[in-house]
């Protein structure tokens, strides 16, 4: 999807570039039709960038819940195994500080896939951002230059007129 929408701007562009210079002006004509239809498509195109990026925070929360239930997992069998330890009163003592430590890494794993995972979300969605900023910025800057042509058109009719 992302390449149907690049390639959109492409074209988008290459019919600027190719486009009849008005001479005195800095202003370049093109077709009006093709490059309506040009935004029409990517217009349709942008749903779709919108639906992987949904799709991605989707990702990330089974990620997250993933994460939580692995944790917690390794939680609960850390106490269980603490309870079993407690039980066996010839090593009580080093069975607690043994299920502490299984505990304290389990939480620990637990934040760092958690971290992780957000960490990995973020980065996506970070990338998404950038790139639906860029088609943005395309489609603001050609419809500012499609403006600017019909006032130019305006201006050149007024003047034929007087």
């Amino acid at each position: 999807m992302e390449n149907r929408l690049l390639d959109l701007i492409e074209q988008l562009e290459e019919i600027i570039d190719h486009g009849t210079k008005v001479p005195l002006t800095g202003k370049v004509m093109v077709d009006e039709e093709v490059v309506l239809e040009i935004l029409d498509s990517i217009r349709t195109e942008l749903p779709e960038e919108i639906r992987q990026a949904n799709l991605l925070l989707a990702d990330r929360d089974r990620l997250i819940e993933n994460a939580r239930l692995e944790g917690q997992m390794i939680v609960e069998r850390a106490e269980k195994q603490a309870e079993q330890l407690l039980k066996e009163d010839e090593i009580t003592i080093q069975s607690r500080a043994y299920a502490e430590e299984l505990v304290e890494k389990a939480q620990q794993y637990s934040r760092e896939v958690k971290l992780g995972a957000l960490k990995y979300s973020d980065e996506l969605l970070n990338d998404i951002a950038l790139k639906l900023e860029e088609v943005f910025k395309t489609i603001q800057a050609s419809r500012e230059e499609l403006s600017n042509m019909a006032r130019w058109d305006d201006n050149e009719d007024n003047n034929a007129e007087e």
